[in-house]
């Protein structure tokens, strides 16, 4: 429920695996023992998604972990979805450490590609996620997807302690790139960093942005740069009152900060009571 605007609510699909170790990974089990996931032939898992008690979508989104490490399986699934869910939009939500002509194909396939990119300095790539090669491969590979004609939303997560080094030349670079993509591109100021993994108990990590450096980074993004939209959901379809959810996580961090991985129609009546800003999206459950 918590996707852009323009995606949600969205019927997420998550993968197993990726290519980064970032330290404040949300889902750590997930990225280090991939086996840990189910195995679902394509099939069988368009089969789940086409549920009657599912809740209605306007997105399949592909998220992870990072699907483009399972590149064979999206290769088999992808025209499965496109046949029969011909109304959704399929969405690939990647870190973008990949080969820039992989990704040029992805902006072919898929109606938007979800990037992120979080450092800009290779010394914070390998100190953070291990990859220190990452910032130049994932700047590459989103140029590539604009260049192919691909629509692109990319999202920047501020982190603390790197607003100067990496979120600042971040913005500026995506803000020059989205100007220049003819509408194509949207830049997503994430300023929302909480401390998850081994993040918690790291000097510079651990902790939440503080206001100042909210508004900061906000005001990086020059004004004329195409954003997110913020207009409340419209044309969705109401809400089954048996419609099933998957189980969702809360943590409770050292501090008594709420953590929301992610959150579904069942959790946002819960997350609007903590974060007003949300009441918005009650629009699409009270149909």
């Amino acid at each position: 429920m918590l996707e852009e605007h323009e995606l949600a609510p969205t019927y997420e699909i998550w993968f197993t695996g990726c290519s980064l170790r970032c330290r404040f990974c949300t889902v750590p089990d997930a990225v280090t023992k991939p086996r840990l996931g189910s195995w679902l032939p394509p099939e069988e898992l368009v089969e789940h998604i086409l549920e009657p008690r599912v809740p209605p979508f306007r997105a399949i989104s592909l998220v992870g972990g990072d699907p483009a490490v399972n590149r064979p399986y999206v290769d088999a699934l992808l025209p499965l979805l496109r046949r029969r869910l011909p109304d959704s939009l399929l969405v690939l939500n990647t870190n973008l450490f990949t080969d820039p002509s992989l990704a040029a194909r992805d902006a072919d396939r898929f109606d938007w590609v979800i990037g992120d990119v979080h450092f800009w300095r290779p010394g914070c790539a390998r100190q953070v996620a291990g990859a220190a090669a990452y910032p130049e491969l994932a700047v590459a590979a989103a140029e590539a997807i604009v260049a192919a004609g691909g629509r692109l939303m990319l999202r920047i997560l501020v982190l603390p302690g790197h607003l100067r080094c990496c979120a600042e030349p971040t913005i500026s670079w995506a803000s020059s790139l989205a100007m220049r993509a003819d509408g194509r591109m949207r830049v997503h100021i994430l300023t929302n960093y909480a401390p998850a993994g081994a993040a918690r108990t790291d000097p510079v990590l651990g902790r939440a942005l503080r206001p100042e450096e909210r508004a900061l980074a906000h005001g990086m993004l020059p004004d004329a740069c195409p954003q997110p939209s913020r207009q409340a959901l419209s044309g969705t379809r109401p809400r089954p009152v048996d419609a099933h959810d998957p189980p969702a996580p809360i943590e409770i961090g050292p501090d008594g900060t709420l953590l929301l991985p992610f959150v579904t129609g069942s959790l946002l009546p819960l997350a609007v009571e903590f974060d007003p800003s949300l009441r918005d999206r009650l629009r699409y459950l009270e149909g």
